[in-house]
């Protein structure tokens, strides 16, 4: 899985010149607050760009970055990350954090589903009780989406679609609580981020880990639909991506039901 993941990142060079790089990440400023003061974590921080922007949004925060793929540790620039770990989450020593805040822009969608609860346990771990995940991805009910992606957010780099609903589901099946979503992308420079989810190419999701952790909900309860997934959530996202589907029924206490607002 490691070689997979650092194939995928490697061949992702869209991100050193994506546009709203900066904007991301003085969202997610926005979000915690000019005067915070916490501990902060990058996850995958690549070169840095988004990293600096959110530092000079955020000037207060102690900031680390954790990063795949050494030959972009090498080109960020001094001064941004207190330290930057080599590597994956699940390879950053044991004393490292807690952390009040863990950032993702643009990184799930890079996941492959098979990882992809590797990667939220190795976050709640880093997590201090009552600390916020804010990731950002793609949005796969963008209105345009037909017109500039051939209808899919899948392709190239990236290897997973997280629809809103069901990511939040997800999440609240791990034990994290969700608070927000929201929309980003270019657009929520020009919108805000309140307007309907399908005019957004991507959106905002924070998630806070209780400080005292419940148990994740049980697989056992099954779902009202006949198409029940009895399995763990990485089934559930293999079928609906295999069925072709942007929602499906998820394992917990009922149906995800999407629509094109705000969850």
């Amino acid at each position: 899985m490691r070689h997979e993941l650092e194939q995928i990142n490697r061949a992702h060079t869209a991100s050193e010149v994506d546009r709203f790089s900066e904007g991301r990440y003085r969202q997610f400023a926005r979000h915690i607050g000019s005067g915070f003061t916490g501990h902060v974590l990058d996850v995958g921080c690549n070169t840095g760009r988004g990293g600096q922007a959110f530092m000079t949004a955020a000037p207060n925060v102690t900031l680390d970055g954790v990063e795949l793929l050494a030959d972009r540790i090498e080109r960020i620039p001094a001064g941004i990350y207190r330290k930057v770990y080599p590597g994956l989450l699940d390879d950053m020593p044991a004393d490292a954090g807690p952390y009040d805040v863990l950032l993702m822009g643009e990184l799930i969608e890079h996941v492959p589903f098979g990882a992809l609860d590797d990667l939220i346990r190795q976050s709640t771990r880093l997590l201090a009780g009552g600390g916020r995940l804010l990731l950002t991805t793609p949005n796969p009910h963008y209105a345009l989406l037909g017109r500039r992606c051939g209808g899919t957010v899948l392709g190239g780099a990236h290897v997973s679609v997280h629809c809103p609903a069901a990511l939040k589901q997800y999440l609240e099946w791990k034990g994290l609580e969700v608070e927000t979503i929201a929309g980003s992308g270019p657009k929520s420079g020009l919108l805000g981020e309140k307007f309907p989810m399908a005019l957004y190419s991507q959106y905002l999701l924070i998630a806070r880990k209780p400080r005292s952790r419940p148990e994740a909900l049980s697989a056992a309860i099954i779902p009202s639909r006949s198409t029940q997934i009895k399995s763990s959530p990485t089934s559930y996202f293999l079928s609906h991506f295999q069925l072709g589907a942007l929602c499906a029924t998820f394992p917990t206490s009922g149906d995800v039901v999407c629509d094109l607002g705000i969850p």
